[in-house]
């Protein structure tokens, strides 16, 4: 395996990302869980990322918004929390947040499908 230079990254975030799995894991939070992610993908540890969606599965105290925790679950390959926030579009009002949101043009247009078929779910039931 070559070499993945470390570049620009802080020592404080590099060690942040040792920190989730040597020597006494520390979970990410909510104030630590984008960069942990940009970091797992960049360095080759899917711990991180795997890590990551299985706490904010199980989470309800997070205060990421819906629309940027999507934004995060596709970008990272995370099927689960994806469902997870795509089942939380629950009314016009949530389409229409996550519509005029920055995160919905970082989103992908397979994510924008599963976003629309739940829109047509809850319309047409």
């Amino acid at each position: 395996m070559d070499e993945i230079p470390i570049g620009d990254v802080s020592y404080e975030d590099f060690a942040l990302l040792l920190s989730t799995f040597y020597p006494n894991p520390v979970f990410p939070t909510d104030r630590t869980v984008e960069k942990l992610l940009e970091m797992g993908r960049r360095f080759l540890v899917p711990f991180v990322i795997k890590v990551t969606e299985q706490l904010y599965l199980i989470s309800n105290n997070s205060l990421i918004e819906n629309e940027k925790m999507m934004q995060l679950a596709d970008e990272y390959g995370m099927s689960k929390l994806l469902e997870k926030c795509v089942r939380k579009i629950n009314t016009v009002e949530d389409a229409k947040k996550l519509k005029k949101s920055e995160e919905y043009k970082k989103l992908s247009d397979a994510t924008k499908s599963k976003v629309y078929e739940r829109i047509k779910d809850f319309i047409w039931s």
